[in-house]
């Protein structure tokens, strides 16, 4: 409860291993996982067991073992839902998500550098 579970599969899907909690607290909200196209993997949750917010980006070099790399995108009084991370053509990161009590999407746009400094 309150925490990010990692599961894995080597057979496309067919089966997983059992759940691991991570270090990655969770409000029982949804986040969004990808493997970017220089094989970096990028995170984006509510770093926070109890609210939806912060918004944060995390980016891990070595396959999800560690997660050195974070960045809040989203911070404030307000909620962050339903996250949704997409790498564009040109390497551009795209995050689209809902705040204002899911009134409003906002869509966010950045290099994975900026992540990393």
């Amino acid at each position: 409860d309150g925490w990010l579970v990692k599961m894995e599969s080597f057979d496309g899907g067919d089966t997983w291993t059992n759940g691991v909690e991570t270090d990655f607290p969770n409000p029982n909200a949804a986040t969004d996982l990808i493997k970017l196209k220089n094989g970096h993997v990028m995170l984006v949750y509510n770093d926070n067991m109890n609210d939806r917010t912060p918004l944060t980006v995390a980016v891990s070099t070595d396959g999800g073992e560690t997660w050195p790399h974070k960045k809040n995108i989203g911070e404030g009084d307000n909620s962050f839902a339903y996250p949704v991370l997409i790498q564009a053509e040109d390497g551009k990161i795209h995050v689209i998500y809902t705040t204002n009590q899911r009134t409003t999407i906002m869509h966010v746009v950045f290099d994975e550098k900026t992540i990393m400094e």
